[in-house]
């Protein structure tokens, strides 16, 4: 194609024009009279490939350091009516990050904080698969069961699998 033969055009709106003119001519180009509406499927069709995970954590305060291996599973039992839940101990917290430095940017700190343990569950445990744990799943601030609760921490505890208990002071879901 020569470029003489067919100049860019100067003006925007003869741009907007022609483009315009291209897109009502493609249209009117389409016979509806062929189309078979009978036979056409108008839902929007949707294929899921690949299902995405969302996890609930867990932070644990304990009196007392403790050394343990990640992908641990910790067990948190209900006393008052036997209710288990098991979650993974994933890392321990970084020390300094308790603390408010309000607008500050706070420094990375690679030290680890080995009395806050950091455990991880699958949401859908907490919110789907989860009847068999009504008092625990109402603990989670973001699950569907949340509820305000107060108890002891003799109510709840927590243990390594060898049934070790921890001795933890607070507990955050």
């Amino acid at each position: 194609m020569n470029p003489l033969e067919n100049p860019f055009p100067k003006d925007r709106k003869q741009i907007r024009k022609s483009w315009r003119d291209n897109i009502i001519h493609d249209i009117k180009s389409v016979d509806v009279d062929k189309i078979d509406y009978k036979g056409a499927i108008f839902k929007p069709r949707a294929e899921i490939k690949e299902k995405q995970k969302v996890f609930f954590w867990i932070r644990v305060y304990l009196n007392e350091e403790i050394d343990i291996k990640p992908e641990t599973d910790i067990t948190i039992t209900y006393a008052e009516t036997g209710e288990k839940l098991v979650a993974k101990f994933i890392c321990y917290a970084k020390k300094g990050l308790n603390q408010d430095g309000g607008e500050e940017v706070v420094n990375y700190n690679p030290e680890d904080d080995k009395k806050v343990l950091c455990l991880m569950i699958d949401s859908e445990r907490i919110d789907k698969n989860s009847d068999d744990i009504p008092f625990i799943r109402s603990l989670f601030k973001i699950s569907r069961y949340y509820q305000p609760q107060v108890l002891r921490l003799a109510d709840l505890p927590i243990s390594l699998p060898d049934g070790t208990l921890l001795n933890y002071f607070d507990i955050n879901f």
